[in-house]
């Protein structure tokens, strides 16, 4: 008979599984908030609801907005004083994940006309 080989497990040394995990943590945490931030934020926080109602005390100043670089639905209803909830009710058919640049949101119904006929 022939002797058989056996199989060596390696040994990983416990603080690098423990910083290992550490850093899966980490990353996860940032990923979840680059994509809240993406988004606009619009999670269910408990700051969100406060701002949600002081943004729907008060009409916005303007009738329409125009997209800038880098603009987000969360970011405009912020600025303007509107509820995420209101800017998409009123522009139903924009992608609030892609906004044109220099594209038009309403902030009021039909807001956008206005700009379309020159104001």
């Amino acid at each position: 008979m022939e002797p058989q080989a056996t199989q060596m497990r390696p040994s990983w040394n416990p603080i690098a599984r423990i910083l290992a995990i550490l850093a899966l943590v980490a990353a996860v945490i940032v990923l979840l908030v680059v994509i809240s931030g993406s988004i606009g934020g619009s999670g269910g926080g408990a700051g969100s609801g406060h701002r949600a109602s002081r943004a729907s005390q008060s009409k916005p100043k303007r009738k329409y907005y125009v997209v800038q670089p880098g603009d987000t639905f969360g970011g405009i209803a912020e600025k303007e004083g509107v509820p995420v909830a209101r800017l998409e009710k009123l522009n139903p058919n924009l992608d609030t994940q892609l906004l044109p640049q220099k594209g038009c949101v309403n902030l009021v119904p039909e807001g956008c006309k206005v700009l379309a006929n020159g104001g």
